[in-house]
């Protein structure tokens, strides 16, 4: 799967960079790599793609870039992404990466 997806991703192709992404971040079908599961999530998110900024998120925020996660939680919530909207409800909560506002948290 990996070798299609790869094909796909240099097309441009910004759901396979997502689903390639993926793949790295657990090691999944490729060998366990967290930079190369940046550089595809990135790229897609910065493309506008939902799921590829909320994993980027996820993985930004497991490695204590708060701000920077924030920002991409953000930007998938603003487009409906269920999970973006939740994780974006944690930073507020908590403080991550913005300030405590748990009037915004609830939302």
């Amino acid at each position: 799967a990996a070798k299609i997806w790869k094909s796909a991703v240099e097309l441009g192709d910004v759901e396979a960079m997502a689903y390639l992404g993926e793949m790295y971040q657990k090691g999944v079908g490729v060998k366990l790599d967290k930079k190369k599961a940046e550089r595809l999530y990135r790229a897609a998110a910065d493309r506008g793609h939902a799921v590829a900024q909320s994993s980027l998120a996820f993985l930004l925020y497991s490695e204590n870039r708060f701000e920077e996660a924030f920002r991409y939680c953000a930007l998938a919530a603003d487009q409906g992404h269920t999970r973006g909207e939740l994780n974006l409800g944690f930073c507020y909560r908590a403080g991550s990466g913005t300030e405590v506002d748990l009037g915004k948290a609830r939302y």
